[in-house]
């Protein structure tokens, strides 16, 4: 290839994948609000961000937007990064891009879990890119890019990564905005890919850098949520209370234009300080992998944090400090029995968790489950992606028994009724009295967000065919939680794409899965 001066000025296109239509995605319900996507792609942004900042670069989040020929064909390099569930998205791209003759760079969690799967990329850019973006860089000015790079057991430090490059997004397409302050866990679970790829030990920015990234994003214009999109973001405690007050400062200084949420392990119920200080920084809501209320189950997938003491007490102890708990729950593991479904059912109604995640356990690659599986001979097929989808491996439960429980928790839990009895129950039991989050925001931000979400209400209250139930909630909340009325506003918004989804998409899914199932025992009992 050519000489160095070939390299600068490069005319670069950083692509996103499309993701499909999942509980994750929020699709049903950000239209609603006049967005596109529910959140940018932070990754995509931050490898711009390590890029010569003399290239020419674009974003194109497929997400929001089409990839359209004249962008492949302006672009000298195409990078793509991406998740497993983006997987045929990527395949897509790539495909588009070979047809060009344009140079594609690859990177990201699915390329370093699955590189086998992306036959058509040119060059994969494997583990984190802080290390391997750099060594690509130097070999293609050389004239000598290899078509793998891997980081062979080194982390960054992300003390030294810079900011992303948030001028690139087309900002107004998006709900809410993220960034990122730590990566790693300290804890192992079976199923979990986190370790693998980031480490056990949590590395994190530093104050300074992630009061600067906050600024960036007043500055471009944002108002509104941002999720800190740490897998764990107590994995590193003491670190975490260093930032939070510097976080604080600048809410105080700037009259909260923010609200936050996190992912973090369920051991923050243990640290009352901890919870005040997410508390004053605006957190209204955490993520907590708790999993299920099995301990025989909690046991075989290594999830020790989750065994000691009680787990309903625990989240409802983050609740009392004003933040609600969104949850991740899995049924079909080894230990499980057939009353865990009436179980997960139970727990999740009694913890008041709205938004619980609920899906059949997946293994994926190259996690210690895939690997313990592999050995048992019990993996099906490639992972897809969908945490929601049915299980990659043979089960204990029979297969047909998980489809009907499976179905059961959801249609239960996801339908208006069970959805909204959860939402009553948890704005009762939000203590604003002990932490002002849900209604400490600055008068600007809270119009901004207003009449958005209002508009989508007046959407759901005059044309969806469950309005009675948003009808008496939010008179409900005028009534008896005025002061939470915003939060409420957006958590029945965010309601209706759980709702819908789960009855347009999941329910036909799993019945069609049940009648393949029936269909496959005639036939065994036919051949018998």
């Amino acid at each position: 290839m050519g000489d160095r001066e070939e390299y600068t000025n490069m005319n670069t296109l950083l692509v996103w994948p499309r993701i499909p239509v999942t509980y994750w995605g929020a699709q049903y319900s950000v239209g609603l609000v006049g967005k596109r996507a529910a959140m940018p792609p932070l990754s995509v942004l931050t490898v711009a961000a390590l890029c010569p900042r003399d290239w020419n670069m674009r974003v194109v989040d497929l997400n929001i937007e089409e990839l359209s020929r004249s962008d492949i064909e302006w672009a000298d390099l195409v990078f793509v990064s991406g998740m497993a569930i983006q997987h045929q998205s990527t395949v897509e791209i790539l495909s588009r891009c070979k047809q060009a003759g344009v140079t594609t760079v690859v990177g990201g969690p699915h390329a370093t879990s699955s590189p086998e799967r992306l036959e058509d990329a040119t060059h994969l850019l494997l583990d984190e890119a802080e290390i391997t973006l750099p060594k690509f860089l130097h070999d293609l000015a050389e004239g000598n890019p290899q078509r793998i790079y891997r980081a062979d057991g080194q982390k960054p430090d992300v003390t030294r990564t810079p900011p992303p490059r948030f001028d690139l997004l087309k900002m107004s397409a998006y709900a809410n905005m993220c960034i990122q302050f730590s990566r790693g866990c300290p804890f192992a679970c079976e199923f979990c890919d986190i370790t693998t790829l980031y480490g056990k030990n949590p590395r994190t920015k530093t104050p300074e850098q992630i009061v600067g990234e906050v600024q960036a994003l007043y500055d471009a214009g944002f108002r509104g949520e941002i999720f800190l999109v740490d897998d764990n973001f107590i994995g590193n405690k003491k670190n975490v209370k260093i930032m939070l007050p510097k976080l604080i400062d600048w809410q105080r200084e700037h009259g909260y234009p923010y609200w936050f949420y996190t992912e973090a392990s369920i051991n923050l119920a243990d640290d009352d300080e901890l919870l005040e200080l997410m508390g004053d920084a605006n957190f209204h809501s955490v993520f907590i992998g708790i999993e299920t209320p099995s301990m025989e189950s909690l046991r075989e997938t290594h999830k020790y944090q989750n065994i000691h003491g009680d787990l309903l007490s625990k989240v409802h102890k983050v609740q009392k400090y004003g933040i609600e708990v969104m949850a991740g729950f899995i049924v079909g593991f080894d230990s499980d029995t057939e009353d865990i479904f009436d179980r997960q059912i139970e727990f999740i109604t009694a913890a008041r968790i709205p938004r619980a995640m609920i899906g059949p356990l997946q293994a994926m690659p190259n996690t210690e489950l895939w690997t313990r599986l592999k050995r048992e001979g019990r993996l099906r097929e490639n992972f897809q992606g969908d945490t929601f989808g049915f299980c990659n491996f043979v089960t204990r439960l029979p297969a047909i028994t998980l489809v009907r429980g499976y179905r059961k928790v959801l249609s239960t839990l996801y339908s208006p009724a069970g959805m909204f009895g959860r939402l009553y129950d948890l704005f009762d039991a939000l203590d604003c009295s002990r932490n002002r989050t849900l209604c400490r925001l600055n008068l600007v931000t809270q119009l901004v967000w207003f009449f958005p979400i209002l508009g989508g209400l007046i959407q759901l209250a005059c044309a969806d065919r469950d309005r009675a139930h948003y009808l008496r909630f939010m008179a409900w909340v005028w009534r008896h939680h005025r002061d939470k009325l915003l939060f409420a506003m957006d958590r029945a918004v965010a309601a209706h794409h759980f709702i819908r989804y789960t009855s347009d998409v999941m329910i036909p899914r799993l019945n069609r899965l049940e009648e393949q199932l029936q269909e496959q025992e005639c036939l065994a009992r036919l051949a018998g």
